[in-house]
């Protein structure tokens, strides 16, 4: 080998020295890091590390395959059982995470100090995805401003005004459930209850938000009606455990909601793990443009002037008199369309996927409890028999059906489960919480809760409203809208629709289960639903059976 060659050699060899020496320095350093968050800070440095949970686990999984494998909320519930209403345990890479019960670590959280425990950045851009960047992802002046211009639609007034728009799409679900039954030889035949509480609360959300008829109910192909059941498909504890992971992805939120993912969606089909992303990105495709084309029907509308004076009631003509107000004034901070979509789309999802959960589960509750449905009968009967379409003062005043729909609320509540995060370090049921640890908040547990409820916390006790315990909390103690700022917008009208729903069914019906030791099986999401749809035997009640019980 020439010299020349020799030296060069020589002089590349020792460049490259230095970009190693540098390489395992990052790598090294890279390692301790890893090793140092993940082992090391949770065991010995972290000031939670003496809280006390469940063990920590493997240092990569933690306590996460606990968390999604079993039912909603189960763990949480029996390590608060154990460990005391402030639990630490472990999320992903040595992440932790605490829950908290207490009615004072709760007002803290979402009432004193709101602000400073938002809900997590990936949680949010799982709602904006499914329900739009509307209410629910929204915090601070932005919340504050569009809750203060919301209000109105949900106040008593308009609420009393809404109520009879209810009954065109229950009227339509006993029709076709009493035609259906009464086809059968024993006058009885088994349902989805699910599938059909999703298809009357969306007819009425439809209704009363927007003045857009749906009629899912007789048109099994809807094109609303479609997309929706196509995305709550998806809806279980392994999808969502995935979406989490994704919407971790600096980006990934971004791409979620665009265009372009819209017209490649075929690519995702075909990626094994995250094949559902197809059927997800498909549906809220459709939702959305169904929903601006509810917007600018509403817009195009004349009778949504602000001058109007006739009885356009729904929440959607609201907001558009509210917005173009505004903007005859010269407001500068009017909501956008995409903005104003995004509201069509909060309430769409969250305004009747929860409340057919709600109603679903009560029926299930009361199809196993029939001494509490035959009181439920003998009370709503004569109402309804009088009047098929009573008002939202004359179902306040039905004192077994408020108990009936707390009760069914509280044991199995439609969220079972919302998060925060800590913005700053601070105590929380002095406890120092680090900046950036996420809150689990187990509204399922919460509600459950054997030191305010008793040892029959877990039970469907509807009676127990009649006399409530001592320890009771009217604003934590049955946390199923949550409280404060972030609380449901629609609470009230939520529970009116149920109990609207529930005075005609019961008026007609009686629920049993649908075979021997039939099984609830909660699926959980964003929300908790029956993950079988639900089956229930439907039996027609004639009118002499109320003089029978």
């Amino acid at each position: 080998m020439s010299p020349t060659i020799s030296g060069s050699f020589t002089f590349d060899l020792k460049a490259s020295l230095p970009f190693n020496y540098v390489a395992w320095v990052v790598g090294g350093y890279t390692v301790y890091l890893m090793v140092y968050r993940v082992v090391l800070y949770p065991r010995f440095f972290s000031p939670l590390r003496n809280v006390p949970g469940p063990p920590l686990g493997n240092p990569l999984i933690g306590n996460y395959l606990t968390i999604v494998r079993n039912e909603v909320c189960m763990p949480m519930r029996e390590w608060t059982k154990e460990h005391g209403p402030l639990v630490r345990m472990m999320g992903l890479f040595g992440k932790e995470r605490i829950i908290v019960i207490s009615p004072e670590a709760l007002q803290q959280i979402s009432v004193r100090d709101w602000l400073e425990y938002p809900r997590p950045q990936f949680m949010r851009d799982i709602l904006g995805l499914v329900a739009g960047y509307g209410l629910l992802t929204l915090t601070g002046d932005e919340h504050k401003q569009l809750r203060k211009t919301m209000n109105p639609a949900f106040s008593i007034q308009n609420l009393t005004a809404q109520t009879d728009m209810y009954y065109e799409p229950i009227e339509s679900l006993v029709k076709i459930l009493k035609e259906r039954s009464e086809q059968s030889p024993s006058g009885q035949q088994v349902f989805p209850i699910y599938e059909w509480m999703g298809k009357v609360t969306l007819d009425i959300i439809c209704d009363t938000a927007f003045g857009y008829k749906t009629d899912c109910l007789n048109d099994p192909n809807n094109e609303l009606a479609v997309a929706f059941e196509k995305l709550l498909e998806l809806q279980s504890g392994p999808n969502i455990a995935k979406l989490v992971a994704i919407m971790t992805i600096p980006g990934a939120a971004r791409i979620a909601n665009s265009d372009w993912i819209y017209e490649h969606r075929h690519i995702l089909g075909k990626l094994p793990v995250i094949s559902k992303l197809e059927q997800l990105v498909d549906s809220m495709h459709h939702i959305r443009r169904i929903s601006a084309r509810m917007l600018q029907e509403k817009m195009a509308d004349l009778s949504v002037s602000p001058d109007d004076t006739t009885t356009k009631k729904d929440i959607m003509s609201l907001l558009v008199r509210s917005r173009k107000a505004e903007m005859d004034s010269g407001a500068s901070d009017t909501m956008s369309d995409r903005a104003m979509v995004d509201q069509v789309l909060t309430f769409l999802a969250a305004g009747h996927e929860t409340t057919a959960s709600g109603l679903s589960w009560t029926l299930w509750l009361l199809a196993n409890d029939l001494t509490s449905q035959r009181r439920l009968r003998e009370e709503v009967t004569p109402i309804y028999t009088t009047n098929q379409r009573p008002d939202y003062r004359t179902l306040k005043t039905l004192t077994w059906l408020d108990c009936v729909v707390n009760e069914s609320l509280r044991v199995l509540p439609p969220v079972p489960l919302t998060l925060r995060v800590a913005q700053e370090t601070n105590y929380l049921d002095g406890v120092l919480v680090p900046k950036g640890t996420i809150i689990n908040i187990p509204i399922r547990v919460i509600n459950t809760w054997k030191p305010v409820w008793g040892e029959d916390a877990e039970e469907f006790r509807p009676e127990r409203w009649l006399n409530l315990p001592k320890a009771y909390n009217s604003a934590f103690s049955q946390f199923s809208f949550i409280a404060g700022p972030h609380g449901c917008i629609g609470k009230t009208m939520a529970i009116n629709e149920m109990k609207a729903v529930l005075v005609a069914l019961i008026s007609n019906f009686e629920f049993t289960p649908a075979y021997p030791n039939q099984v609830a099986h909660p699926a959980a999401a964003i929300t908790m639903k029956p993950e079988d749809n639900m089956p229930l035997c439907v039996t027609s009640v004639n009118s002499n059976t109320l003089h029978q019980l």
